[in-house]
C-alpha cells in the first residue's frame, strides 16, 4: 500500500491511501482513454479504421505484398487502388481488400499495432498478425 502524507499540520492534515492495484487500474484506464482519443484524431485525418487481428488466411487477402523498409501509407494506397481497404502489417507488408470480417478478425487495442513504419516512424505499420487498416480513399 502506498501512503501519501501531505506536509500540512494540525486538523487539516489528511492521509490518502492508494493500493498499487488501484494505481495500475487508473493507469490502464488512462492508457485506454488516450488510445481512444488518438484513434479518433488519427481516423479524422487519414482514413484510419483501426488495428485488427489477422491470421495465415488473411483478413485482407488481395494483393499481399512485402514492400520492405520503404513502406508508406501512400505506397500501400497506390498498391491497393480499386479496393476499399489497405492494411499495413509487420512493418513491411501491404494488404488489400473490400470487406472487414469483424467476427473472425476483430478490432483490437491500438497497442497491438506496435511496429512503426520505417519511413513514417510516427505511423504504426501493424504488428505480428495485426493490421493497421485504412481506407484506400480517405
Amino acid at each position: 500500500m502506498l501512503v501519501i502524507r501531505p506536509w500540512l499540520q494540525g486538523e487539516n492534515r489528511s492521509v490518502v491511501s492508494i493500493t498499487v492495484e488501484k494505481l495500475e487500474a487508473v493507469k490502464s484506464r488512462l492508457k485506454d482513454l488516450s488510445e481512444a482519443i488518438n484513434g479518433l484524431a488519427h481516423s479524422a485525418n487519414d482514413g484510419y479504421i483501426g488495428c485488427y487481428v489477422d491470421d495465415w488466411y488473411r483478413h485482407l487477402d488481395y494483393r499481399v505484398s512485402n514492400v520492405g523498409n520503404t513502406i508508406t501509407l501512400a505506397k500501400c494506397r497506390e498498391h491497393c487502388k480499386g479496393y476499399k481497404y489497405t492494411g499495413l502489417q509487420y512493418g513491411t507488408y501491404c494488404l488489400c481488400g473490400n470487406t472487414l470480417e469483424n467476427k473472425k478478425y476483430p478490432k483490437v487495442k491500438e497497442s497491438d499495432c506496435n511496429m512503426p513504419c520505417a519511413v513514417e516512424p510516427n505511423r504504426m505499420c501493424g504488428g505480428g498478425y495485426r493490421n493497421s487498416i485504412y481506407l484506400v480513399k480517405p
